[in-house]
């Protein structure tokens, strides 16, 4: 037997147990996942599962980098402002357009930025320190007043990229930087890592999916929508298998469904607890063991992860309660799925700040002797400042979690946060955005 229920975990040690699993799920999954060809659109923020070259010169062509006149160098070498050059010009150059007139000595051509500079030409002079003469005239002279040196407003042809040049590097995070180097190349398709499978499943005789009729004594499932999206929010695709009721020969054959698919995690909501329907437990053990059941915390105290030995598939047991769920997804859960996935692969620490803010009580906060505690919140804007305001109709009402802006983490002993004490709200939707309002405890002021 693995851990038995109500020998507490103490929280860190539980983060510490998960990040060691993450790191070796994350290299399990990179070198096993299949390569997918996506679009270009699509790319974002998925991984490159190979190094991409340019297939080309960028720019192809050596280009003009301002508006005004290509022309000889030499040409200009003596001009000023009381002694400008004069040039005749043999035409103009718009962007998209290929030259057909050799620039020779004595001549010019007009030219708009991001046109092929014309044969012959070796500098562009800036439209501003010349002076065209009348247009109307069957030739037409430019007066050049500042001088220029060859390959002056200039890019050479792959003097920013260099055919065959190595443009992004597999395992590369594909941001809008990387997205946009490749639409430079004329790369309108990407190989990708194919996203880590998450098995989603509640449990639960009491739950209907939400469509059908609601009989007396049923609620609806909420978990397989919250906890779905939070899996997609986390780089991860999200394999909804549906309901199981308690009941251990179902459940497990859930869990194998679910390695079947090909999940690389599975997460089910609700039986973790010790009641005599909780059967999860069991349906672990039969097919791995139980690593962790029973954390320091509230809510979320009957959190479990396991680990079924056929494919060495972690399971995450998570309160059926939709606020508890959510809150040990955040904490436990979303961690793995972010490693797995490489949607933050370097910068977890940055991507946690930005999900945190600080924020003052508006008003006392209570905790729970002797627990550690995640107090929901709505998160306020007053006088200019931001303040919190504790959610007190319970984790156990769904209202709760659709007014919870964050949580505030209330360590043991701490179980009381004085008015205008400063805390640390951690966010449950990212990006956040506040919303301006006054607020007469936790609702807006009519």
């Amino acid at each position: 037997m693995g851990k038995e229920f109500l020998e507490i975990t103490e929280k860190e040690e539980v983060s510490r147990i998960i990040a060691e699993l993450s790191a070796k799920l994350a290299d399990k999954i990179a070198a096993a996942t299949e390569k997918v060809r996506v679009d270009s659109g699509e790319a974002l923020g998925r991984i490159a599962s190979t190094d991409f070259f340019s297939p080309l010169d960028i720019p192809p062509f050596d280009r003009a980098t301002m508006d005004g006149y290509a022309v000889l160098a030499s040409d200009t070498f003596y001009a000023a402002e009381d002694n400008p050059a004069s040039l005749t010009v043999k035409g103009y150059i718009l962007a998209g357009e290929v030259p057909s007139q050799k620039i020779e000595k004595g001549i010019c051509m007009g030219i708009s930025t991001g046109a092929p500079i014309p044969k012959g030409a070796d500098a562009v002079v800036k439209i501003e320190n010349t002076d065209e003469e009348d247009t109307t005239a069957a030739v037409r002279t430019v007066k050049i007043y500042k001088p220029v040196a060859p390959g002056e407003n200039i890019m050479l042809a792959g003097s920013d990229i260099k055919q065959g040049e190595q443009i992004v590097k597999s395992g590369a995070v594909l941001t809008p930087r990387e997205t946009g180097v490749l639409a430079a190349c004329g790369l309108n398709e990407v190989l990708v890592r194919k996203k880590p499978v998450v098995a989603v499943i509640s449990t639960g005789n009491e739950i209907v999916t939400p469509g059908e009729e609601l009989a007396r004594g049923k609620i609806y499932d909420v978990n397989a929508q919250t906890l779905g999206d939070s899996v997609r929010d986390n780089g991860c695709t999200p394999l909804l298998l549906g309901i199981t009721r308690d009941n251990i020969e179902e459940m497990a054959g859930k869990l194998k469904e679910s390695r079947n698919e090909g999940a690389d995690v599975i997460i089910l909501s609700g039986g973790t607890s010790a009641g005599a329907g909780d059967v999860l437990p069991i349906a672990i053990e039969e097919q791995g063991e139980i690593l962790v059941h029973g954390v320091d915390i509230k809510p979320g105290k009957p959190f479990i992860l396991g680990l079924c030995r056929e494919k060495a598939v972690l399971v995450f047991g998570l309160p059926g309660n939709p606020t508890s769920a959510l809150i040990t997804f955040n904490l436990f859960v979303a961690p793995l799925l972010r490693t797995i996935s490489g949607e933050y692969p370097r910068n977890e620490a940055e991507m946690e700040k930005a999900e945190r803010t600080k924020a003052k009580a508006a008003i006392r906060i209570f905790s729970e002797p002797g627990r550690n505690e995640y107090v929901l919140v709505n998160l306020v804007m007053e006088d200019e400042k931001h303040v919190v305001y504790p959610i007190l109709t319970g984790s156990g009402a769904i209202t709760t979690l659709s007014k919870a802006d964050g949580y505030v983490f209330m360590t043991k002993g701490k179980e009381l946060l004085e008015e205008g004490e400063e805390v640390e709200v951690a966010l449950l939707t990212k990006p956040f955005s506040f919303v301006k309002k006054n607020s007469v405890y936790g609702k807006e002021k009519k």
